[in-house]
This record gives C-alpha cells, sequence and structure tokens, in this order.
C-alpha cells in the first residue's frame, strides 16, 4: 500500500466515523452500555472494513461504495437507536459525507482548477488539500446540524445565525479560494505556504469563537439557573409570610363571624328579625370582600398564585383568574418559572401606572395536546413600540431583565412558543406548551 491509498483510506475512514459518531449523539440510546457500544463498535468495524475494500479497489469513485456505507448506517439507526423511524432513515442520507464532499470537490472543478474526476478518484498533490477542506467542511456541517437538533441554535437569534451560518459560509469560502489560487496560479513555495497559513488560521480562529459561543451559553444558563433557585428561595418566603397573613385573617373572620352568628340567634329569639336579616346581609358582604385562596389539586400551582395574587393585592392592582389546568405534567420548578415572571412583569409594570387602570388576568386552559399560560395587562401606552424585546429598565441586568428570556426556554422546553402582542390598551403575554 503507497502512501496515497494510505491518506485516501484515512480520509474515507474519519468521514465515516465522523458519521457515525454523529448519529450515535444526535438519536437516543438503548439503556445499557453493551446495547450501546457493541452495535457502535461493530457498525465503526464494517465501515472500516468497507472503506479499506473500497480504496483499494477504487469504489469510492462511483456510488457503490456510498450505497454500501448508506445502508449501514441506515440499518444501525433504524435498530440500535431510538427517534421516529421516519428521522432515523431521512437522516443518515442527508448527512452522509458524499454530499459535502462531492459539493466541495465541484466547487474546485467549476473554477476549473481542478477536473471533477481527478478531485474524487485520482491521487494527486492537490487531491490532499481537497480532502483535508471536505472533512473539515463536513465536520462543521455536522456539528451544526447536531446543536440545530438538540435546540442550540436558535434562528431568531443574530448572534447565533453570525454564529453558526454567516461565519462557517465565510470560513468554507475562504478555504476553497485558497485551494483554488494554488491550482489555477503558479504561485513559488513561499507564497503557498502563506496561503495555507491563511487558510488554516481562519478554520482555527471559527473553532475558537465556536468555543467561546457555547462558553457563554452555558454561563448564561448558570446564570439563569441561580436567577430560578432565588425565585425559589422567594417563593418560600413569601409563601410563609402570606399563609401566615391569611391566618391571621381567617381569625379574625372566624370570631366576627362567631359573634355575629349569637347576634343574630338573639335578635330571632327576641322576634327582631328585620335586624337579624340586615346582620345576615352584613356578614354575607364581609364574606364576599373576603380573599379567596386558590385552591387546585396541584399544592405547587396554588402557592405561586396565592403568592402573585398577595402581590398584585398589595400593590391595589384588580386581579382575576381563571384556571382550567393545573399543569400537573409540569416540574415544580418550571411552574414557578412560569408563573412568577409572568405575573411579576405585569405587577411591576402595573404599580407604576394610574391605580384607577391596574388590571390584569391570569388564565390557564389547555385544547387538545396543548396548554396555554395567558397573562393579559393593561397598558398607559404601547409598550411593544417602546421595548419590543420587553427588556429591562433596571440599572443592573445581570439579577434582571430574565424573564422574557427564561419564559421562552420554558416555551421552548416544552415545545411550544411565546407570543407577545397588544392589543390597544392590552398587553397580552401567551406561553403555548405541549403536554
Amino acid at each position: 500500500m503507497n502512501i496515497g491509498s494510505a491518506l485516501e483510506i484515512t480520509a474515507n475512514t474519519i468521514q465515516q466515523l465522523m458519521s457515525l459518531v454523529f448519529l450515535y449523539l444526535f438519536f437516543d440510546k438503548p439503556n445499557g452500555k453493551t446495547k450501546r457500544l457493541l452495535p457502535f463498535l461493530s457498525a465503526a468495524l464494517l465501515l472500516l472494513a468497507v472503506t479499506m475494500v473500497g480504496t483499494v479497489n477504487a469504489l469510492t469513485s462511483n456510488y457503490l461504495y456510498y450505497l454500501i456505507t448508506a445502508v449501514i448506517t441506515i440499518l444501525y439507526t433504524t435498530v440500535f437507536l431510538r427517534g421516529k423511524l421516519y428521522l432515523r432513515i431521512i437522516i443518515p442520507i442527508a448527512v452522509s459525507n458524499i454530499s459535502i464532499a462531492y459539493l466541495t470537490v465541484s466547487v474546485m472543478s467549476s473554477s476549473g482548477a481542478l477536473q471533477f474526476v481527478q478531485g474524487v478518484a485520482l491521487p494527486q498533490s492537490l487531491r490532499y488539500p481537497v480532502l483535508f477542506v471536505a472533512d473539515i467542511i463536513y465536520a462543521a456541517f455536522l456539528f451544526i446540524i447536531y446543536r440545530f437538533g438538540k435546540g442550540k441554535i436558535n434562528m431568531r437569534s443574530k448572534s447565533d445565525i453570525l454564529a453558526f451560518i454567516v461565519i462557517p459560509l465565510i470560513t468554507c469560502t475562504v478555504g476553497l479560494t485558497a485551494l483554488m489560487l494554488l491550482k489555477s496560479v503558479d504561485f513559488d513555495g513561499t507564497v503557498q505556504i502563506y496561503v495555507t497559513v491563511i487558510a488554516l488560521c481562519t478554520a482555527v480562529m471559527v473553532m475558537i469563537f465556536w468555543y467561546l459561543m457555547i462558553k457563554s451559553g452555558k454561563e448564561a444558563q448558570i446564570k439563569t439557573d441561580l436567577m430560578l433557585s432565588r425565585q425559589r428561595e422567594e417563593l418560600y418566603k413569601s409563601s410563609v409570610l402570606s399563609t401566615h397573613e391569611q391566618i391571621e385573617k381567617i381569625s379574625v373572620i372566624k370570631h366576627d363571624m362567631k359573634s355575629k352568628i349569637m347576634s343574630i340567634g338573639m335578635l330571632i329569639s327576641q322576634g327582631e328579625y328585620d335586624r337579624a336579616k340586615a346582620l345576615c346581609n352584613s356578614a354575607g358582604e364581609s364574606l364576599s370582600t373576603t380573599y379567596t385562596p386558590v385552591n387546585t389539586d396541584n399544592p405547587t400551582l396554588n402557592a405561586i398564585m396565592n403568592v402573585e395574587l398577595e402581590k398584585a393585592q398589595s400593590n391595589e392592582i384588580n386581579c382575576t383568574y381563571e384556571i382550567a389546568d393545573t399543569l400537573k405534567n409540569m416540574r415544580d420548578a418550571d411552574i414557578i418559572s412560569l408563573i412568577a415572571n409572568l405575573c411579576d412583569n405585569a405587577i411591576e409594570y402595573l404599580a407604576h401606572i394610574p391605580q384607577e387602570q391596574r388590571q390584569m388576568s391570569i388564565t390557564i386552559s389547555s385544547y387538545k395536546s396543548y396548554c396555554r399560560v395567558v397573562c393579559k395587562n393593561a397598558v398607559a401606552s404601547s409598550v411593544l413600540a417602546e421595548n419590543p424585546e420587553l427588556n429591562t429598565t433596571k440599572d443592573d441586568k445581570t439579577l434582571h431583565g430574565k424573564g422574557m428570556n427564561i419564559l421562552r426556554e420554558l416555551a421552548k422546553k416544552f415545545g411550544g412558543e411565546l407570543l407577545i402582542n397588544e392589543d390597544g390598551n392590552q398587553l397580552t403575554v401567551s406561553v403555548m406548551m405541549m403536554k
């Protein structure tokens, strides 16, 4: 085996292993190390054997090699991995290295710098840089698809579009342009080294940029988790205080009702029916104005709703609620975060507008497989016109202003979305989630 064949086998093996590792990470796996690793190693050995035979017998220049490797990867995903069946069939084909490798060579050949058949089959000096660039592009392609599939890339985020779409495309253009320059122009050895260094440095810069983006994302997640823990701590404190206040109020009402009932009994025994009736009406009015705590079959929802209603009452906000779904499919921490962030944003805004305009409502409902949590509040003027992203206006941005981002992440976590709209003098924030 000569050096050319060894390089061909190495390049093709790397491509196949990248594809296999991607599929292993992308799909769910069965329980148990043996069930996970044995099929993976078997598929890897099969691909290695096919690659070696295919390269030695020049099968990589036609579609037979790619057909065999595609069958192996599809059998691996459909039999040994977990997930939707159609995805386990389509994804291995969609991320096949043939598409990226042939695309790279096609771009090269379209410029006239390299014949297509030379780029695919013949081992010549320019063939190996082409293989290297193709593998780098293929690795970046798989990385982007993996993060996108796991929900780690938000196409609504400008920074994500810049990091994972624009910059990779620019990098690929730089790399391919460098290769075409090396072939099209008769540079001396020093210039060739310079061009190669420029292309490699560009690729390294992208890798560093991606690393920093991922690291900053993890740091943001840590800050979010810290904020959630603080919210839960504040909730527990508020819940204890609220419960104590409610006990005191109920004690006062109980004592008052006991006195009124005794008085009503005495008036009836004395024949003072009109006075007894008036006292009954007075007792009824007292009961109707008494705050009634939320009482559903979900204690966590009761706690957070009662705390938020108490906050609204203390800020002289008229808050109504309607609960048709008790969110029992959600974790306690998610319920607390969802209701707290929805209500706190509205309460904070309403506390700074005239009292006669302080109106808000909370509705929790369900329709088929979806759950919908809606918070509506009055607005003195257009909020979206002045602050379309609903960012915080507080000075400390590290501890405040995360509410809307947390709501977006929660909606995304449950396969839904966050909707914000404004109609006249009312702002509506809706969180749609799959049950």
